[in-house]
């Protein structure tokens, strides 16, 4: 499957970061403070956790799954053992041998109770309709907290190191949605509990062992309020705007969970050009004369070009503003007598605005408010498992009202 495939070259971008950059230094800075990623990671939890609330809790799913997929449950561990390989190679890490067995083995330890927990606690059927435990995501949950001990051991060696590792876990999660593991939902949740048990299992590790196995060498002032390039982690919800109407039958698009990883370059000191690889899962009703029956979550795969211009306003605070367009990709709903189908793709247009707020260093968070503009088209059959005694078929152009906000990691 080419989701196999687009593993495979992420999986490259995590082992060859260095080249690109060609910068490394002798000592590896303490990092910056553990609170943005923490705060990171319980707005991406909460975030999931009240949009999954919001959805129905009845699940039209006729087939079984096949099981996992053992590349991913493969190489969901290898950005937790990077920091390990690079150690033993030479690279000079954060942490010592002792200190980094630490504070990775509290933090795998806090993520698997957590995951676990809430596994045989909350009743999720997966998309696949293989079992009842898809909240969160494992597989998401070992992929991020693993890329934020590549960032925390290595971030500083080289930025390289830290992309290569958040894109893998990326990797990971869409492949989880593609192959109808888990909704978005589950894969974002899964991500924020492991950027937030990571972030507190270094931070008992550091009470621990206080200065002892690391380097001592920080970065403990802003830099001027330039337009840095970034890398980010975005969670959102998508408000659709505007009904859709196939005949007497209502189409219903409710509030719908978007995660993003987004990259930037900046241009000059106020232009720069951005590019979002996201998903987007859309819970639809059919409501034919009032009579409403949850259909499923419509989930999509967008890449977006998004030139930006950055307006500074102090050195912890600037304005944004950006415009541009994608193409985004409909995954077939394959609901019961292939009674609902959307169209398999469109292209989207988006503009926004948002404010970011400097955290460290190297960190910042932002929040934002935007516009979007897509096509779309549904068709309908009759079907007795959805009330719909006739057919019909929409078409036409879409608009959704976005609030976002993401953790960036600058450099």
């Amino acid at each position: 499957m080419s989701s196999r495939l687009v593993i495979f070259t992420l999986l490259l971008t995590l082992f060859f970061p260095g080249i690109i950059n060609g910068q490394q230094t002798d000592s590896i800075a303490a990092g910056p403070s553990p609170w943005p990623g923490m705060v990171a990671g319980s707005i991406a939890f909460g975030s999931a956790l009240a949009a999954r609330q919001a959805y129905p809790h009845s699940f039209a799913v006729t087939e079984r799954g096949a099981g996992s997929d053992r590349g991913t449950d493969i190489i969901q561990y290898l950005p937790m053992a990077f920091p390990w390989v690079m150690k033993a190679a030479g690279a000079p890490t954060r942490s010592g041998w002792g200190r980094m067995a630490v504070s990775q083995g509290i933090s795998a330890g806090l993520m698997i109770g957590i995951v676990k927990g809430l596994k045989d606690n909350v009743n999720s059927v997966r998309p696949d309709g293989s079992d009842h435990h898809s909240f969160p995501s494992g597989h998401s949950a070992w992929a991020f907290m693993g890329a934020t001990m590549v960032a925390k051991e290595l971030g500083d060696l080289s930025p390289w190191y830290t992309i290569g590792a958040y894109t893998l876990a990326t990797g990971i999660a869409v492949e989880r949605v593609v192959d109808h593991h888990h909704y978005p939902t589950d894969v974002v949740a899964g991500a924020g509990i492991g950027v937030l048990t990571t972030e507190l299992g270094y931070f008992i590790g550091d009470l621990i062992f206080g200065k002892s196995q690391i380097s001592t060498q920080t970065e403990k002032h802003l830099r001027p309020n330039n337009n840095f390039s970034y890398l980010s982690l975005e969670t959102g919800l998508s408000l659709p705007l505007g009904s859709i109407h196939a005949g007497p039958t209502k189409i219903q698009r409710l509030p719908a969970l978007s995660a993003a990883m987004k990259g930037a370059w900046a241009i000059s000191d106020h232009w720069g050009l951005g590019a979002e690889l996201g998903l987007l899962s859309t819970p639809i009703n059919v409501d034919y004369h009032h009579d409403c029956t949850y259909v499923k979550s419509l989930s999509s795969l967008g890449f977006i070009i998004l030139p930006y211009y950055n307006c500074t306003l102090s050195r912890y605070v600037s304005l944004t503003a950006e415009a541009g367009a994608g193409y985004r990709y409909n995954f077939p709903l394959n609901v019961l007598d292939d009674a609902v189908r959307s169209c398999s793709g469109t292209a989207v247009g988006r503009m926004a605005v948002g404010c970011v707020l400097r955290l460290s260093p190297r960190f910042s968070a932002k929040a934002s408010v935007g516009y979007e503009m897509a096509r779309y088209r549904f068709d309908l059959s009759p079907s007795t498992a959805f009330h719909l005694p006739e057919g019909g078929s929409a078409s036409g152009i879409s608009s959704s009202l976005l609030l976002s906000i993401s953790s960036r990691y600058e450099f």
